[in-house]
């Protein structure tokens, strides 16, 4: 009898602790299914994702997956593999059009293979310098310090960065967009303030180039 309490009381508190790891994890990963809000969101990243895929590579539709995260800072990035990420943060704060451009950036690191150098991407860098591009280091990292159980990839060097971009630039030319549409996006992501010695700046300065 003593036994069958002991591992009666062993259930509940095993269930208790998988529930709530699994509503913290929920807190972090939007589902479509925890609300309204988190419904859209993922629904509106993976229409961004596809509008592209149809427009570029039809026979890879459904394979890209998006992925929103609940988080309290503003990125969006890849990982090897064919999950898309971006914050509810930045998704909440673009436009349709902005989105797509976001999408179109993410999936050219991923069609140019630039994980197998460097994990990850992000197209909003916390550092205000450009980042070097010697670094093999496969390893995630967090740059926010937050807490979180999020990996934020460490963004790539201004290469691979300025290959992306270009790529992009087809990607959404083909989709019915144009060089000026990506350009609101960085100068967006930039801010009133321009730093020369910044990742975007210099990005945006290439593009520019491109016109």
């Amino acid at each position: 009898m003593r036994k069958n309490k002991l591992i009666k009381f062993s259930l509940v508190i095993f269930s208790l602790v998988f529930m709530t790891a699994s509503c913290q994890l929920s807190k972090k990963n939007c589902l479509p299914d925890q609300s309204i809000l988190c419904k859209k969101a993922v629904s509106d990243w993976q229409a961004s994702i596809d509008y592209i895929i149809k427009s570029n590579f039809p026979p890879d539709y459904g394979y890209y997956k998006a992925v929103v995260w609940d988080e309290d800072f503003e990125n969006a990035w890849v990982t090897k593999g064919r999950q898309i990420n971006i914050t509810k943060r930045l998704l909440d704060k673009l436009n349709v059009i902005g989105r797509i451009c976001v999408a179109a950036h993410e999936l050219a690191h991923l069609k140019m293979g630039h994980y197998y150098s460097r994990i990850g991407i992000i197209i909003v860098n916390d550092k205000n310098t450009i980042p070097e591009n010697t670094s093999n280091d496969t390893s995630a990292v967090n740059h926010y310090g937050i807490g979180s159980p999020v990996d934020i990839p460490e963004g790539f060097g201004i290469n691979q960065e300025i290959e992306a971009d270009k790529m992009a630039l087809k990607f959404i030319k083909q989709s019915g967009l144009n060089i000026n549409h990506y350009l609101q996006l960085l100068m967006y992501l930039q801010g009133p303030k321009k730093d020369p010695n910044s990742l975007i700046f210099h990005r945006i300065v290439q593009i520019k180039k491109l016109r």
